[in-house]
């Protein structure tokens, strides 16, 4: 009898033992977040990226240093595109322009009087009144004389491109919201001279594979969101491309309802678009945080062998036919499979895990 206690009650404490390291196994789980596969008629929503371009204020700076001689518009004033806003002491840049006109005027002269020159020594060479070497030398220095006509060219289009530094230009039709410098002030180049509002709304460029470009025309109107929380904004459609650009993609040009000053240029937005789906064919969409890359495919982790709360994971390699909002439509999966939503990335194949939301299993 006393030996049968001794059986018992090893035994229930074994059995105790190992209940309580399962127990602690499955606390030492990582968890994991799942979702039933369940195909839907895709949403006639669609997302495309693209970026701000934006209308709004900017400081206008000389590309050259020197005093500021002249200001031609005050606070308040209505400026046209390509208006001379102020100008800087130029002189010296002015001089090198003339300078420069008058080498490249020297170097036709001299070209010219080389050509001549050959010209006749060719004559000459023709008859055999001129030795090879001389006819040689006197066509190499026509040659040098025209090379130098290209090398003065270039110095004086260098030249009258400084004497425009000297000139502040507007940029677009505007206003002059500020003087930020005063006449006979001395300014380096980049330091703002005046602030300048132009009169532009902000736009939006995005960008449309040919498998939706013919749900875009002129007046659609457009949902904007960034990554920059800022609020959502409308905008219509102002242009397409005509013919496509970049692999297939077409540049659609929106434009905003007013300015907003958080739209900074070069932002990245995304444009909300709704479309007509073409069927009514049900789709596969996953959340774009259960769908993993490597080299050599896209795939998914699939729960398996699901018992009170624990699971297995598998690879499931699948494609990705397309990008909806922040889903993705996926080819490769079936109704009812269950797909790891959250935590996808810090699993390995075949590893055990808890699923959360699994009561049911």
């Amino acid at each position: 009898m006393k030996k049968i206690l001794i059986i018992s009650g090893t035994v229930l404490f074994c059995a105790i033992f190992l209940v309580s390291c399962a127990k602690r196994e499955i606390a030492q789980l990582r968890f994991v977040e799942y979702e039933v596969v369940e195909p839907k008629i895709q949403d006639n929503k669609k997302e495309f990226f693209g970026y701000i371009k934006a209308g709004g204020d900017m400081e206008l700076s000389f590309e050259t240093s020197g005093v500021i001689t002249k200001i031609n518009f005050t606070d308040g004033d209505i400026v046209r595109k390509g208006q001379v806003i102020a100008e800087i002491d130029n002189k010296i840049l002015e001089l090198e322009e003339v300078e420069n006109r008058a080498a490249l005027m020297d170097a036709r002269n001299q070209y010219q009087n080389a050509k001549n020159y050959y010209e006749r020594i060719d004559k000459l060479h023709a008859v055999g009144g001129i030795s090879d070497n001389d006819w040689d030398r006197a066509r190499t220095d026509m040659q040098s004389k025209e090379h130098q006509i290209q090398i003065a060219k270039e110095q004086l289009e260098i030249a009258r491109k400084r004497v425009g530094y000297g000139k502040l230009y507007a940029p677009d039709n505007g206003i002059i919201l500020k003087k930020v410098k005063e006449e006979n002030q001395y300014a380096d180049p980049g330091q703002p001279v005046v602030i300048f509002q132009d009169n532009r709304k902000s736009e939006a460029k995005i960008f449309v594979s040919e498998k939706y470009i013919n749900n875009f025309y002129k007046g659609k109107e457009v949902v904007l969101k960034s990554d920059e929380d800022i609020e959502p904004k409308t905008a219509k459609i102002k242009s397409i491309t005509k013919t496509s650009i970049d692999e297939g993609a077409y540049r659609v040009t929106l434009i905003l309802d007013k300015k907003y000053p958080e739209l900074k240029d070069g932002m990245a937005i995304r444009a909300i678009v709704e479309f007509t789906p073409d069927s009514t064919e049900k789709v596969i969409e996953l959340p774009a945080s259960a769908v993993l890359e490597d080299e050599n495919s896209s795939y998914v982790w699939l729960l398996v062998d699901v018992k009170k709360g624990v699971a297995k994971t598998r690879r499931q390699n699948i494609k990705a036919i397309d990008i909806n909002d922040e889903n993705i439509v996926v080819d490769g999966l079936h109704r009812n499979d269950l797909v790891v939503i959250k935590g996808a990335s810090e699993i390995m194949d075949g590893q055990k895990v808890k699923i959360r939301g699994a009561e049911q299993f």
